[in-house]
């Protein structure tokens, strides 16, 4: 009988949750510390065999509305995909650093901070602090979906009007 091996080293799971509670805890740290530690923890975290991201058909097509009749459509849309697939379970938070999302879109940083900035404009994403970002947990989810309703009674729809 074959010994099933353990793909990834047990402290991975405890270097995955001190970092995690760093970047949780409110500590005074530099925008490059915490995005370098989201960046660990993503080659750290477990990976989701088959993650998946819930999105709001509805407010999907009102995001997608939005970006279209806006400023630089293609590059804020390049950005919205990008962005959705460093999710924070639980949280919506995207643990991304610009740069990262900047070398997945083959864009500049600037305008990956352009089309975040358009994305939090138009309500698809919510800007938790200077450079950072978590999706609007009304227009998508990853996680328990008891988290995403209690975060959603903080959050605003969508509503494209103009």
């Amino acid at each position: 009988m074959e010994k099933v091996k353990r793909l990834r080293p047990r402290q991975y799971d405890a270097i995955t949750e001190s970092i995690r509670l760093i970047l949780d805890v409110p500590l005074d740290l530099p925008q490059s510390a915490r995005d370098s530690l989201a960046e660990v923890l993503g080659k750290f975290a477990p990976p989701e065999s088959w993650g998946y991201v819930m999105l709001n058909p509805d407010q999907q097509r009102l995001v997608i509305r939005a970006i279209n009749n806006g400023e630089r459509p293609l590059q804020t849309f390049r950005v919205w995909n990008a962005a959705i697939s460093y999710l924070c379970y639980d949280t919506g938070e995207i643990m991304a650093s610009r740069r990262r999302l900047a070398e997945d879109t083959e864009m500049h940083p600037t305008d990956v901070s352009r089309g975040l900035n358009c994305l939090a404009d138009i309500g698809a994403l919510i800007r938790l602090k200077p450079g950072r970002f978590a999706i609007n947990p009304h227009v998508g989810w990853q996680g328990s979906l008891l988290k995403r309703e209690a975060a959603a009674k903080r959050a605003p729809l969508v509503v494209v009007g103009k």
